[in-house]
């Protein structure tokens, strides 16, 4: 095994899935019982969210083709921290869209800074967060660019569709895409009510959903 360790009972969880994945093939957990869970029986894979074992089997696979060598604990154990500096790039694209590169620095540093947003995206937490917070940010960036008033319906249909498939990653890794999606319904819904309603607001949100 890698130097690195996992640091809690749920990134093991997600490190078997992982491995799972990678030395059985993609649909292979869908019917496989992971032994180390609900002893003696186990329980199946198939019940947990697939997005994060999915994204880092991806990553992983990329990095053997490439031919670095890195053991699977090591790669799970720093994903986190990877995806935590990720986080904090697009959650400064989103404030420098809303209020300019001075909000975008200091929402960058904010999230940097949050003692309970570096504890999920420690060296060796690899759980559900390291993914969602990363996707509940990009999924905001995408969809309040895609109903900017003045960009074009091309460019409107572009951001909506990634909008919508960053939605369905987030609902792929994490429970809480179920928040976002209540938001942004109460977001738009509101905008209704605020008179600000355009079509293509109506395009963006169909298209996103």
């Amino acid at each position: 095994s890698g130097s690195l360790h996992l640091s809690e009972f749920d990134p093991y969880l997600q490190f078997r899935f992982t491995k799972q994945i990678l030395s059985n093939g993609p649909v292979s957990w869908v019917n496989t019982l992971d032994p180390q869970r609900w002893y003696p029986h186990g329980i199946k894979f198939a019940i947990h969210y697939p997005g994060l074992p999915f994204t880092a089997a991806f990553f992983y696979s990329i990095f053997s083709v490439l031919g670095i060598n890195i053991e699977l604990m090591d790669f799970c154990s720093l994903f986190p921290p990877i995806m935590g500096m990720l986080a904090c790039l697009v959650i400064y694209f989103l404030g420098k869209d809303i209020g300019g590169k001075p909000l975008g620095l200091f929402a960058a540093l904010f999230l940097a800074l949050n003692p309970s947003y570096i504890q999920r995206t420690s060296l060796g937490f690899f759980d559900d967060e390291a993914i969602g917070v990363f996707s509940l940010l990009l999924f905001m960036f995408l969809f309040l660019r895609s109903i900017e008033e003045e960009r074009p319906a091309t460019s409107t249909v572009k951001y909506a569709i990634a909008s919508g498939l960053t939605l369905g990653y987030f609902c792929s890794g994490w429970g809480a895409a179920y928040y976002q999606i209540a938001i942004t319904t109460l977001f738009v819904f509101s905008l209704i009510l605020l008179k600000r309603y355009r079509q293509h607001l109506l395009l963006s949100y169909s298209l996103t959903f």
